[in-house]
């Protein structure tokens, strides 16, 4: 039996390898635009959005780098609208001096939430409202900082393209192995969950968005039903794309190493803290997926490396199985750095996966289970009621 399993689980590892890495090579990498390239390329308007909320030790960085992106369009092509979601520390103050500086900011203050939203899709949407008649919404975190010539690359490249939605990879900055380890373990597990080579394809339903970098057309983003259409969901920024592709738009993923960087967590614990809010939101709200994932994943992720690693007195597992359990995490960890090295990490950050895996259970269930038992979802210093989550959620999937 144990090595029925072993076999599965090395032909199952085989089997998707093979599927998503030729998939995910085809997948475009960006690149950002010079001054001179920049002169006969197209430029569409464009309106970067950013919500903001305590964010006052990161905000300033990340707007002057949106604000730096007018140097590549011709003039009055380009808009940034900062949104301060109630903050309570210095974001807004901070703001209103950019604004004052710079005539192609405007800072939007968010007094109150009214009820049917969530925090940042409201911040969003007013953003949205307040950048006027543009060809294209970029909206992106106040933590993202764009290097110059990013927007005018990405925005070319949707406009050339006749793409409605374009969704980013950035490179992302961590200093610690384990936090390498987490992030390079939940890109290989974003991937197969949202397949990114196949957001193109009209005949499949896939499309997502990032939070650093999500592009939409105007028009696409009005088709959609905007922010308001995915008001109360938490992984607002994965399901812009689905709407936009939902509505009819042509959609596409793209990798943006070379475009942005962002800081996405602080350190494993605060990485770990910070998806409890969204991982159930995620699979949305279903405990058999919880389940059916846990299974899954353990048995193909966890069990190889444990049971390959352990002593044979202690498995009592023969040497044919424990290689072929061997090969099974070896392949698996070479899928890993792969995708660290997409995320501007250190491909040794692949050793993590098969814990990096049994953390993202761990959080899968903490996300599920404090969910089902408070009843509630923070996010943003704000609680929000699950059975109107879950409610909205069902309703817009049987649409």
């Amino acid at each position: 039996m144990a090595s029925f399993l072993a076999a599965t689980a090395l032909l199952a590892t085989l089997a998707v390898g093979a599927y998503v890495h030729p998939r995910m090579r085809r997948i475009a990498s960006l690149e950002p635009v010079s001054d001179a390239a920049a002169a006969d390329g197209p430029a569409p308007t464009v309106a970067l959005v950013v919500a903001a909320r305590d964010e006052a030790d990161a905000v300033e960085r990340a707007v002057r780098s949106l604000l730096a992106q007018a140097d590549t369009f011709p003039p009055g092509a380009l808009a940034v609208v900062a949104v301060d979601d109630r903050s309570s520390d210095g974001t807004a103050a901070i703001l209103d001096r950019l604004a004052a500086e710079n005539d192609a900011l405007r800072a939007v203050h968010v007094e109150a939430l009214p009820d049917g939203w969530l925090g940042k899709n409201h911040a969003l949407h007013l953003g949205a409202e307040a950048a006027g008649d543009v060809d294209f919404l970029l909206f992106t975190d106040a933590d993202v900082e764009f290097e110059p010539g990013a927007v005018r690359a990405v925005a070319a490249h949707a406009w050339t393209n006749d793409l409605d939605h374009l969704a980013g990879g950035p490179r992302v900055v961590a200093r610690s192995f384990a936090l390498q380890g987490m992030i390079a373990t939940f890109g290989v597990l974003f991937a197969l969950f949202t397949r990114p080579w196949s957001h193109g394809d009209p005949r499949r339903d896939t499309a997502c968005g990032v939070g650093a970098l999500n592009l939409v057309r105007r028009t696409a983003y009005e088709r959609a039903g905007g922010h308001a259409a995915i008001r109360l969901f938490v992984d607002d920024d994965l399901r812009l794309g689905r709407a936009v592709k939902r509505g009819g738009g042509r959609c596409a993923f793209v990798f943006a190493q070379a475009l942005a960087r962002v800081p996405w967590y602080a350190s494993l614990g605060a990485m770990l803290r910070g998806l409890v809010k969204n991982v159930f939101a995620g699979i949305d709200y279903r405990v058999g997926v919880a389940l059916a994932a846990t299974l899954v994943l353990g048995a193909t992720c966890i069990a190889p490396a444990a049971l390959a690693a352990a002593p044979s007195a202690a498995t009592g597992l023969d040497q044919g199985t424990r290689i072929l359990f061997g090969a099974t995490a070896l392949l698996q960890t070479v899928g890993s750095a792969s995708s660290a090295r997409r995320a501007g990490l250190s491909p040794l950050a692949g050793l993590f996966f098969p814990v990096g895996v049994t953390l993202f259970l761990f959080v899968l269930w903490r996300s599920t289970l404090t969910a089902l038992v408070t009843r509630r979802v923070t996010w943003r210093d704000t609680a929000y009621d699950l059975g109107d989550l879950v409610k909205f959620n069902r309703a817009r999937a049987r649409r």
